[in-house]
């Protein structure tokens, strides 16, 4: 069973926000499946399509603090004598507290597969969702700091991309997760928004090696021409919904009302727990 266009339409949408939006993605995509009466997942082909616009949107938001610890490195090779230009240490630094993080997001794919069966517990999804409501409303109660990469420890990196880790879990959300420890690690805000759009560029990128995986093993089933245009379109719209999404986080972010967002899932859980009963 494929979705038809306006399914493919809400299913893009709404992955593309809430890849960004801390509400957990994996919970939309399972409720919003059951919704249109589907089991499992949906189409290998959309999944890592919808997945590439996503990742599309996350590096043209984060393209120009890519492109700084890019060239930052790229000089940092060549020796001291000949650089024509001061080295860029704050990037260097950026780059550094990048990879800490990334650290335990790619121990997580390792638990994926396992993670993944949890989707077929509505109660579990429940759970999680309530508890991801718990994450992004927490760190009001701490006070609000102002470090950066400069003043960050190696193990605060971890804990930070251990939340990120978390986001394997199907209703914890690893931007939110990764958002909040950076809080109560008391990173400022806007800094720690763009490193977690930059973990989550890195999350991507292994989800997608994940969905091409599955594409050689379970096939994309039969592809027609319409098929396949519709699962373009999927695409254009994840990309258009995660520029939307970043834009929103970095709204809400500068306004200090992330927490918010913890009202959002209750009602979501909630919502689900109402429905699992009618069932």
């Amino acid at each position: 069973m494929d979705l038809n266009w306006l399914e493919s339409f809400l299913y893009s949408l709404f992955s593309g926000l809430a890849d960004i939006v801390p509400v957990s993605a994996e919970a939309h995509r399972v409720l919003m499946l059951k919704f249109f009466g589907m089991q499992g997942s949906s189409n290998n082909l959309m999944n890592l399509l919808v997945d590439l616009g996503v990742l599309g949107a996350l590096y043209f938001s984060c393209r120009r603090q890519i492109i700084q610890m890019t060239r930052a490195r790229r000089l940092a090779r060549v020796p001291k004598r000949r650089r024509r230009r001061p080295l860029d240490t704050r990037s260097l630094m950026d780059f550094s507290l990048l990879k800490t993080m990334l650290i335990p997001i790619l121990l997580s794919f390792f638990v994926y597969s396992y993670a993944k069966k949890l989707e077929e517990k509505p109660v579990c999804i429940i759970i999680f969702l309530f508890v991801n409501g718990l994450i992004l409303y927490i760190p009001q109660f701490f006070p609000t700091g102002n470090r950066d990469s400069r003043t960050l420890s190696r193990v605060q990196g971890l804990l930070m991309g251990l939340g990120g880790a978390l986001g394997v879990v199907p209703g914890i959300s690893a931007m939110g997760t990764a958002l909040s420890v950076s809080s109560i690690c008391g990173v400022e805000k806007s800094y720690g928004l763009q490193m977690a759009l930059l973990m989550n560029l890195g999350i991507h990128v292994g989800l997608i090696v994940m969905d091409l995986m599955a594409l050689i093993s379970g096939g994309a089933g039969i592809v027609s021409f319409g098929i396949l245009l519709r699962y373009l379109v999927s695409a254009g719209v994840a990309f258009g919904a995660g520029i939307l999404g970043v834009k929103l986080m970095r709204l809400l972010t500068g306004n200090g009302h992330t927490n918010l967002l913890a009202f959002y899932c209750w009602g979501v859980a909630l919502f689900t727990f109402i429905l699992n009963l009618m069932a």
